[in-house]
């Protein structure tokens, strides 16, 4: 009687040790309650279908809705006046994390995360976590993207045959300043020879104001045309489509409609969306944090693909960009290994200022 006693005792005691394991990480996707879903709200200050970032972080909520049974919500609150009661609205429904995105959600993101404590945050190219307060349940990101930039004007210099580059920027920002120059120093390090004309298109939503600008520098000579604008972008791609010219762009993928968009620097947004989600459930979850997401990290990534599919399929381009591949992923390692550092110039970006220095 004793031995069975005992060995039902010991059996419990396996069970239980069992469940407690189980509770370390919550890879089902259930909650801290362990009977539901975790739950997670992206909410963005843009307009999804803009083949760019807004569709890319959708992208990375999918990914993690897939991979680890994730109940996702994604919500437009494309007007300034709504941040604030969105983001409360998704608290209030009691979503385990809510996403927001960029600076312009930022004081919206701070005050709700203080009437929910419980509820986590990730703010997306936010600084929220900024030295002068901690937000413990708030984890923001900032991107770097002078670095992958910097190669791109490298192959732009390299692919001109004019010595005249374009550069189209959605909006004046750190983070696009720091690109723009980025860039600048990449076409420099190519062909010192080169002349950068810089533009801000005002937004990342007017293809038509891109087109103009674009189309601007086109007829001061540009022949190779890099753009950084969000949705924008298309319009860029248009104008140098009517002018036969090369261009280069972040995120989208224009090659489908114009055999002449040599290549994509990719920024990990989407990355981003889904590494928060992975750690809430690991249980790893940075609050309090500010994060630096750049090319040595997945915050930014060059799209070597693209930029070989337009070189297999050049006749005119297609050894020059061979070339540039190969040069510009040299630079890469330099990058990786921290023997190459491109700094992170948030100026507004002047080609006279880089050839001076």
């Amino acid at each position: 009687m004793k031995k069975r006693v005992v060995a039902v005792m010991m059996a419990v005691m396996m069970v239980m040790g069992l469940v407690a394991g189980c509770g370390n990480k919550k890879s089902s996707g259930t909650s801290d309650s362990g009977d539901e879903k975790l739950k997670v709200a992206l909410v963005v200050n843009q307009k999804f279908g803009d083949k760019a970032s807004m569709d890319d972080l959708a992208s990375g909520a999918d990914k993690a809705a897939k991979d680890f049974g994730v109940e996702i919500k994604k919500l437009e609150s494309a007007e300034a006046s709504k941040y604030e009661e969105d983001v409360r609205a998704m608290s209030k429904a009691g979503y385990d994390m809510i996403v927001t995105t960029y600076g312009y959600m930022s004081d919206a993101t701070k005050l709700v995360s203080k009437e929910y404590p419980d509820t986590k945050y990730a703010a997306v190219f936010q600084t929220i976590n900024d030295g002068s307060e901690t937000y413990d349940n708030v984890w923001d990101t900032e991107f770097h993207g002078e670095a992958a930039f910097y190669l791109g004007g490298y192959i732009a210099g390299k692919l001109t045959k004019t010595n005249h580059i374009g550069m189209v920027v959605g909006a004046e920002e750190p983070t696009p300043n720091a690109e723009g120059n980025g860039f600048m120093l990449g076409v420099k390090a190519a062909n010192p020879n080169a002349t950068v004309e810089f533009s801000y298109v005002g937004s990342y939503e007017d293809p038509a104001k891109a087109k103009e600008v674009t189309s601007a520098m086109i007829s001061k000579g540009c022949d190779v045309v890099q753009t950084d604008s969000g949705s924008s972008n298309a319009g860029v791609v248009e104008a140098c489509k009517d002018a036969g010219i090369l261009c280069a762009g972040e995120i989208s993928d224009y090659y489908d409609s114009y055999d002449g968009f040599y290549g994509i620097e990719g920024i990990g947004f989407g990355d981003t969306v889904y590494k928060a989600i992975e750690m809430l459930m690991n249980d790893e979850y940075p609050g309090g944090e500010h994060g630096i997401r750049d090319l040595t990290n997945g915050g930014y990534f060059m799209d070597w693909d693209s930029f070989k599919r337009f070189a297999d399929g050049s006749e005119e381009f297609g050894e020059t960009m061979k070339s540039a591949i190969s040069e510009a992923q040299d630079l890469e390692k330099q990058i990786d290994d921290g023997s190459l550092e491109v700094p992170f110039d948030t100026e507004t970006p002047s080609w006279d200022r880089i050839v001076s220095q």
